[in-house]
């Protein structure tokens, strides 16, 4: 009895999980039309579906940060260095500084979204690349206890490396 009862289970089982094939229709769908369409000629005019952002500099950015704020930039240049220092006294730890160096060698503050393939130069002062981005405006405390300063300054958000 209970073998049967196994077995029972075990091919409603299999008749659960096995795919059953479709019936094949015996005559080719047709499409009928359910809406009345106007038929327009092309434009000549080619519009882009995704705006390309306009390649500037650090120097632009930094004359008029509020004029790319949040907006999508593109920048040619050779890469990030970054420093490390020490953090205010008393606390524990290390505070990274990452620049962006443009092709003028102008630099600007920078937070790396980009994951750069395996071997990749984060600075190659050899050749030039197009970083994509957003300009962001940071406004805060910044320093230590007791030189705490309220500071207002643009950085570069790199999102991508062509």
């Amino acid at each position: 009895m209970r073998q049967i009862f196994m077995l029972g289970t075990l091919l409603f089982l299999i008749g659960c999980t096995t795919p059953r094939p479709t019936p094949s229709p015996t005559s080719p769908p047709t499409a009928v039309p359910t809406v009345t369409r106007t038929i327009a000629p092309i434009s000549p005019t080619i519009v882009s579906v995704v705006p390309t952002a306009a390649f500037v500099s650090v120097s632009e950015i930094l004359k008029n940060p509020a004029a790319f704020r949040d907006k999508p930039v593109r920048l040619q240049g050779y890469g990030f260095t970054t420093a490390t220092l020490r953090l205010c006294e008393g606390y524990v730890g290390l505070d990274r500084r990452t620049l962006f160096i443009d092709a003028q060698r102008h630099q600007i503050v920078a937070q790396v979204k980009w994951k750069p393939p395996e071997n990749a130069r984060i600075y190659d002062p050899e050749h030039l690349r197009v970083f994509e981005g957003y300009v962001r405006i940071f406004s805060g405390e910044i320093g230590c206890p007791g030189a705490i300063q309220v500071e207002t300054f643009p950085y570069l958000e790199v999102v991508d490396v062509k």
